[in-house]
């Protein structure tokens, strides 16, 4: 089994370096590439296959990675996500980088949790905690990427936010603040979602 696991986080380790890669390819601007949500939990995930090949990651490291992946996942394929993508137009190496970088990690993660990682090692405040990652980001955008004029390219379009809902000049204030609670609700919900699977789970 341990062989096993290991051969398995060294596949998921070359995916997660393969996407990333790959999205370097497609963005080339990296201040504005490693500005997004996206590439940042894509980094998470590959310390954590590259930390597990030796020992199992802290709590923090797996949490914040399983956390992260699965928003990626979730906010790409239910609100970012082309109508043009799917699995069978793979044509180019933006749509590739999308199935590596939303896809293949986030089931590398979640697979590599269920079948390896110990469970029921999570306690019950460490969710607020992990909730520090996503203000963290927020206050980079605000106090960061706009003093700076950093701009983000999406579909040929020039925006002021790697996501719309961050961007002051497509929303008001008050819209990016709802935008900003719901979104770090849902990131406290998906955090205690994934204690009550590992409180259930069995090892």
């Amino acid at each position: 089994m341990i062989q096993l696991k290991t051969l398995f986080r060294l596949c998921a380790l070359a995916i997660s370096v393969a996407g990333i890669i790959l999205c370097m390819i497609d963005c080339p601007r990296y201040w504005e590439l490693y500005s997004y949500f996206t590439i940042q939990s894509n980094i998470m995930c590959l310390i954590l296959f590259a930390w597990g090949l030796r020992q199992e990651a802290p709590v923090p490291v797996r949490g914040l990675a399983t956390v992260c992946i699965t928003l990626t996942f979730l906010v790409y394929h239910f609100m970012l996500r082309p109508d043009t993508f799917t699995l069978f137009t793979l044509n180019n190496v933006k749509n590739i980088s999308n199935l590596f970088a939303h896809y293949l990690v986030p089931i590398c993660t979640w697979a590599d949790y269920v079948l390896f990682d110990p469970k029921r090692r999570i306690r019950p405040a460490a969710p607020i905690t992990w909730l520090g990652y996503p203000l963290l980001y927020l206050a980079y955008i605000k106090l960061i990427c706009r003093p700076l004029g950093l701009t983000f390219v999406v579909d040929g379009q020039v925006y002021n936010a790697p996501y719309f809902f961050l961007d002051s000049d497509i929303l008001s204030t008050g819209q990016i603040t709802l935008w900003c609670v719901a979104i770090g609700a849902g990131f406290l919900l998906m955090s205690y979602i994934f204690y009550v699977v590992d409180r259930i789970f069995p090892n």
